[in-house]
């Protein structure tokens, strides 16, 4: 009979740079939609033209604020430790480095992209977290998130400019001004005079559509990856399961639904189903008598590593 007091471990609490790297992605997707709607310094734009068309920094700004809605919505899978989320973010943060001096020499922003990169590599062996099986309800937040952000960063853009337009826009104004972007094709009798002016109205419609289409593949993923687990593991279990199966659960085990977590010895297979933050597991763990508690506490360890609680349904009474 297994003690459950030797198996149970506490689910560790977040490092204190976890959350200092977290709080500091969000921040930056933040600035960086900011940074993009207001023109750099008229001294500092003076001397970038000098190396740089303006084209060349009109595609710094789009890059910003696109990263800018990436960055916002990585910032909580970095809280949970994600290693795919800590790649896109060093990748998004080195560029935005650059970026940022490239759209209007702006080193404090740089600086501040510059410390979020040496504070993912210097924490980069905590980021161990598988990604979450896509599920429709990712889809849907993101899709809102895109929506949210696209109307963010039109009002700012309109509320904060001054001397792009013909016309001095109040926050409402703004606000109505985005939305009639994305409804008439004479953009609302928008008239810019200045040529950043023209560009932020083009790039409305670029960061709406780039923001939308990452969305719309979110909302696709869970029917584009179906499988949660390979061919290879599928033969595994089931070699498993035909050969210490004992319960009437165990033959539901090979679902098609079910992921699988093999214990140490590579002798036990616990089925489960990721659930949001949880791992259900169906049954108890099948394999030999012996390998029981290691299996047990293996899959407690393997749930901690990808920031999931851990939980088993319908076990027998030992």
């Amino acid at each position: 009979m297994v003690n459950p007091s030797s198996i149970k471990m506490k689910k560790p609490e977040p490092r204190l740079g976890i959350w200092a790297i977290a709080l500091l992605t969000a921040s930056l997707g933040i600035i960086n939609l900011l940074s993009a709607v207001t023109p750099g310094l008229p001294a500092r734009v003076a001397w970038l033209r000098t190396l740089f068309p303006f084209a060349v920094s009109a595609g710094s700004s789009l890059f910003t604020v696109i990263s800018g809605f990436l960055l916002l919505s990585l910032a909580t899978n970095l809280l949970r430790r994600k290693r795919l989320a800590w790649a896109i973010a060093l990748v998004l943060a080195s560029i935005s480095t650059l970026s940022h001096l490239i759209k209007g020499l702006d080193y404090e922003e740089s600086l501040l992209s510059t410390i979020l990169v040496a504070l993912l590599w210097g924490l980069r062996r905590e980021f161990t977290a598988r990604s979450d099986r896509p599920s429709v309800a990712q889809g849907v937040r993101v899709l809102i998130g895109a929506l949210l952000f696209t109307l963010a960063y039109g009002t700012a853009g309109f509320f904060l400019m001054e001397q792009q337009y013909q016309t001095d826009f109040t926050l409402t104004q703004a606000i109505r001004q985005t939305l009639a972007m994305f409804f008439t094709l004479d953009r609302g009798g928008l008239v810019p005079v200045t040529p950043f002016g023209q560009f932020f109205a083009r790039s409305i419609y670029i960061v709406g559509a780039s923001t939308l289409l990452y969305a719309m593949f979110m909302l696709g993923r869970p029917v584009l990856l179906r499988d949660p687990a390979s061919p290879e593991e599928r033969q595994k279990a089931q070699a498993i399961v035909e050969k210490y199966g004992a319960s009437s659960l165990a033959y539901l085990t090979l679902l098609p639904d079910k992921s699988y977590y093999f214990s140490p010895s590579q002798q036990s297979v616990i089925a489960y189903v990721p659930k949001g933050r949880g791992a259900v597991a169906l049954g108890d763990p099948i394999g030999p008598e012996f390998d029981r508690l290691d299996a047990i506490a293996g899959f407690q360890r393997f749930c901690q590593e990808n920031d999931w609680y851990p939980a088993f349904y319908q076990t027998q009474p030992e």
